[in-house]
């Protein structure tokens, strides 16, 4: 692969490593919010939210991202 393949490459490697990072985080923050305070009524917006549209937002948020740089 030339060097702009590898540039490409490895810059894509970054941003899937963060945004994956950034997910796994925030959905570990939830998971603690819904362990430590549990109430059907509070966890079923949570895991909504943590596990459909959190990660639709950050990947719009990333492309997004990757299109200005």
């Amino acid at each position: 692969m030339n060097s702009r393949g590898e540039n490409i490459r490895r810059r894509f490697l970054k941003m899937l490593l963060l945004y994956l990072g950034i997910l796994i985080l925030l959905q570990l923050i939830g998971i603690a919010y819904i362990i430590e305070k549990p109430s059907p009524h509070r966890a079923i917006p949570i895991a909504i939210i943590l596990g459909t549209i959190l990660p639709l937002l950050l990947g719009l948020i990333f492309l997004r991202l990757i299109k200005l740089g």
